[in-house]
């Protein structure tokens, strides 16, 4: 075998993991990762691709073994895909990858939804497992709180306080910016209103800012609940 076929063929039998990961990243908080992280989430979730394609080959064999009586149902698995990864099979199966590459994508988008809600850290806490809440910063964390939707801004820098909805926000990888709507400008010393906005953008430095959440709207979210 010649090493570009080598090449194209881990190529074919690695995108389902790149696939998924590409889905993660955008879903979520669009954290860089490094090249050693990209690859070993590549891999678990393209393995991961191919167990849930062996588990649904099995069931509609299952299936088919129990309403048809000439179909006879053997232990082991049906995917030749196993066989490409860990027997150093050449030939690829061209249906089993196409399938891959579309299951990818709801596992992609699943997984990402099971992460951006903080299910997974949940159960843990649940448990009592861990105390974490996920590997974002406590910006994100914040912001990313169903609690968390209008907000006072202080701006020590300007003196002014900017109350607002929030509309978007950057990573906490990235330099902290935030847009916020239906805004009212207040002098944080006297709290004297000075304008109001349909939308403000900022770009915050770190030291120079606070957020805080209206008590009355905290209030409201408990007693809706």
């Amino acid at each position: 075998m010649q090493i570009t076929e080598l090449v194209w063929n881990l190529f074919l039998l690695l995108l389902p993991g790149v696939i998924s990961t590409l889905m993660v990243r955008y879903i979520t908080t669009h954290k860089q990762y490094t090249i050693f992280e990209f690859v070993i989430y590549s891999a678990v979730l393209g393995i991961g691709t191919f167990i849930i394609m062996e588990l649904f080959c099995s069931l509609g064999c299952i299936i088919l073994g129990i309403f048809c009586k000439s179909v006879t149902i053997k232990f082991g698995l049906n995917l030749s895909i196993w066989d490409n990864l860990f027997n150093g099979q050449k030939t690829l199966n061209k249906g089993e990858i196409f399938f891959s590459y579309l299951l990818s994508i709801p596992i992609g988008f699943f997984w990402g939804f099971l992460l951006s809600k903080k299910i997974i850290i949940r159960i843990f806490q649940k448990w009592k497992l861990t105390s974490r809440y996920g590997d974002d910063d406590v910006w994100s964390f914040f912001l990313n709180s169903p609690n968390t939707e209008w907000i006072y801004l202080h701006h020590k820098k300007t003196n002014l306080t900017y109350f607002g909805k929030i509309r978007s926000y950057s990573d906490s990888t990235e330099k902290r910016e935030i847009l916020i709507e239906d805004v009212i400008v207040y002098e944080s010393d006297t709290w004297t209103e000075k304008y109001q906005s349909n939308a403000v953008y900022l770009e915050l430095n770190n030291f120079e800012f606070t957020i805080e959440l209206p008590k009355f709207l905290e209030n409201e979210t408990d007693a809706n609940s």
